[in-house]
């Protein structure tokens, strides 16, 4: 039996069974899953070489969908929430932050109040109603701001609370190791995988876990990794991509895949190393791109966010260059129904220092 086979955790569920793969280890009291049947985590693949019928796919003979949107709360932030939030249980933390465009605000309520932990929650003005909703059925403090970003920051750094935003906490790849486990248990090695990217940790977790499979003999090769962005976000494309129309393309406002996400993540380093040690690419696409995707996906009964449309695009846009026979898209977040339905009272807001101070000191 392989090594990696000996140290799965089997009697554990979701990112816990690779307990032993991540960089602290986290005991079995202190493991967050949301409910006694929780998923969070586990693979959620679609094999559609037979099921779709509005497209080609001539250079690839079997395409599955990773589907961490069919995940508890919605996206595949969950993987690493679950571990940051159970690690800051393991610390004995009473309080946590984070900035957020949505996803990750809901899995970090939805854990810290099975934690039992304050969560203090950053959103832009821009953030999408139905993912405000959404966090507000766990009870966080909301606090909307212009400037959610800095003063998530500010927050933590002055009374010393962990700020979880994916960006700034490099314990937030740890629980994305689990992405390239569970595809290498459920279907062995794979050819490629495409994942949209914007801070990058998800992509760096991936590319973390196959490097550990490769080292140690599991895998022979890696699989070609591509970074799917889109809109403002294109930092790791444009160094495969000459020419895009990025100044044309974010103007076409009905699509924005990764909108409110970082434009130049610190991991722009690591993430280029794993493309290409990995022979894949940096992937742009534009808006009509997504929404063809959104479409075919539509057809098939798939429903997806525009992240998850956007890297099925990034497949079909790169599917006539190369040939491969077993490929992965990541489908990272659900689509969200519009809504109206959050309760404004209890969303703070503050655009300055003192602000936040008092909204701390209630």
């Amino acid at each position: 039996m392989s090594n990696f086979k000996n140290k799965i955790q089997k009697n554990e569920k979701g990112i816990w069974r690779y307990a032993e793969f991540f960089a602290e280890f986290v005991k079995p009291e202190n493991r967050l899953s949301l409910d006694i049947f929780s998923n969070e985590g586990d693979i959620r693949e679609c094999r559609l070489q037979n099921e779709i019928n509005e497209i080609d796919l001539p250079n690839i003979n079997h395409l599955y969908f990773k589907r961490e949107d069919e995940n508890l709360t919605g996206s595949l932030k969950d993987r690493s929430l679950a571990y940051q939030v159970s690690l800051a249980k393991q610390d004995s933390l009473k309080s946590l932050v984070i900035s957020t465009s949505g996803n990750a605000g809901i899995s970090a309520a939805a854990y810290c109040r099975k934690a039992g932990i304050k969560l203090y929650i950053f959103i832009s003005p821009e953030t999408e109603k139905a993912k405000i909703a959404e966090m507000q059925k766990y009870n966080p403090i909301i606090i909307k701001s212009k400037k959610a970003i800095r003063l998530a920051n500010y927050l933590s750094a002055k009374y010393k609370i962990k700020n979880l935003r994916p960006s700034v906490d490099d314990d937030s790849i740890e629980g994305f190791k689990s992405i390239a486990f569970e595809i290498f248990e459920e279907l062995g090695e794979v050819d490629a995988l495409f994942t949209f990217v914007t801070s990058g940790s998800s992509f760096a977790g991936i590319g973390r876990a196959y490097e550990y499979l490769y080292e140690n003999k599991e895998i022979e090769k890696m699989p070609k990794l591509f970074a799917v962005q889109s809109g403002e976000i294109f930092s790791i494309a444009e160094e495969f991509e000459n020419e895009f129309n990025k100044a044309g393309d974010t103007s076409m406002c009905r699509l924005q895949a990764g909108r409110l996400g970082v434009k130049n993540t610190r991991r722009k380093n690591e993430i280029i190393d794993f493309i290409k040690s990995s022979e894949g690419s940096g992937v742009y696409v534009n808006n009509k791109e997504i929404e063809s995707a959104k479409d075919i996906l539509n057809k098939n009964r798939i429903y997806t966010s525009t992240e998850g449309c956007a890297s099925f695009a990034g497949v079909l846009k790169v599917k006539k260059e190369n040939k491969l026979d077993k490929i992965v898209c990541i489908l990272s977040g659900k689509a969200r129904k519009e809504t109206n339905k959050i309760n404004e009272r209890k969303i703070y807001k503050a655009e300055s220092f003192e602000e936040v101070d008092k909204i701390y000191s209630i």
